[in-house]
C-alpha cells in the first residue's frame, strides 16, 4: 500500500513556558507604562496639568483634560505600530523578537479600551466624550470604532505568528503555547499590582482584571486563527530556551512594578 511522506512533526516543544512567560509579563508591563506615563504623563506635562499621582492603574491629575485622558491609548497605537513594524525587520523568532510581536499586541489591543469605555460609561474615553451630546451616539459610535480598531489589530497581530509557522520558526502545534504562558502571566502580574492601589478597590476589576485579561483577550484567538491559515507543518527551526536571563529581568521588573508602582507614586507632596 502506498503512504505519502507526511511532513515531520515536533515531539518535543521548542519553546520554554518559563521564558515565554517572563518575557509576557515584561512586554505588559512596558505596554502598561506607555500608557501611564509615556501617554497621560506626556500630555499632562505638555497641557501644564500637574500631576497628583502615578500607579499601575491610573494616573491623577489636578484637573481634567480630554486629551490627557485620550493620551493613553493613543500612545498604545503609535508605540504599538512602530514595535511591529521594527519586528519586520529582525529575521528569526529570537526572545528579543517575541517580545516585541506581544508589546506591539498588548498595546494594539488597548484600543478595546474604547469599547470598554463606551458599554460601561466610565475610564478614559468616557471622558473624552464627557458632555457630548447626544450621549448615546458618542458612546455608539466610540464602541464602534473601538471594535474596528481591535479586529484589525487582532488580524495584524495575527499575520506575525502566522509568519512564525509559515517561516518554519514554529510549529503549529506550539500555536497555544506561543500565547497562553506570556497572557496568564501579564495578567497575573498586572491584577496582583492592582491590588494594591491607592484610588479605589474597583479598580481591582476595571484597571486590572479588565486591562489585562479583558483588553488582551485578543491573544486567545490566535492559535484557531494560526492553524486555519499557516501552510507548514513541520518542526519548528527555532527556539526560545529557558533561560536565566529573561527571568531575573522579568522579576526583578516585576517586583518594581508591583512593590512601587503598584501602590503608586504621590507627587502632590
Amino acid at each position: 500500500m502506498h503512504k505519502e511522506n507526511a511532513a515531520p512533526v515536533a515531539k518535543d516543544s521548542q519553546l520554554s513556558v518559563f521564558a515565554l512567560a517572563a518575557i509576557g509579563a515584561l512586554a505588559c508591563i512596558a505596554a502598561d507604562m506607555v500608557h501611564e506615563a509615556v501617554g497621560h504623563g506626556t500630555a499632562s506635562l505638555l497641557m501644564s496639568d500637574p500631576i497628583l499621582s502615578l500607579s499601575t492603574v491610573a494616573i491623577q491629575n489636578a484637573r481634567p483634560s480630554r486629551l490627557v485622558s485620550a493620551a493613553g491609548t493613543i500612545a498604545n497605537l503609535i508605540v504599538g505600530v512602530s514595535s511591529l513594524l521594527l519586528l519586520r525587520r529582525i529575521r528569526g523568532l529570537t526572545p528579543s523578537a517575541y517580545f516585541l510581536w506581544l508589546f506591539g499586541a498588548f498595546n494594539l489591543f488597548n484600543v478595546g479600551y474604547l469599547v470598554a469605555s463606551a458599554c460601561m460609561n466610565s475610564g478614559d474615553w468616557a471622558a473624552v466624550i464627557s458632555g457630548l451630546s447626544p450621549s448615546w451616539l458618542w458612546r455608539c459610535l466610540l464602541g464602534f470604532v473601538g471594535i474596528i480598531f481591535y479586529f484589525l489589530s487582532l488580524r495584524w497581530v495575527a499575520s506575525f505568528a502566522i509568519d512564525f509557522v509559515n517561516h518554519r520558526q514554529v510549529a503549529i502545534e506550539d500555536s497555544r503555547r506561543l500565547v497562553w504562558p506570556a497572557y496568564l502571566a501579564a495578567g497575573v502580574v498586572l491584577t496582583v499590582a492592582s491590588i494594591l492601589n491607592p484610588i479605589s478597590p474597583s479598580l481591582i476589576l476595571v484597571s486590572g482584571i479588565g486591562a489585562s485579561f479583558g483588553l488582551n483577550c485578543g491573544l486567545l484567538f490566535l492559535p484557531p486563527i494560526i492553524v486555519r491559515n499557516a501552510n507548514y507543518h513541520g518542526v519548528g527551526e527555532r527556539r526560545i530556551p529557558f533561560g536565566a536571563f529573561w527571568l531575573i529581568v522579568s522579576v526583578f521588573i516585576c517586583g518594581l512594578f508591583i512593590g512601587i508602582l503598584g501602590p503608586g507614586i504621590n507627587f502632590s507632596n
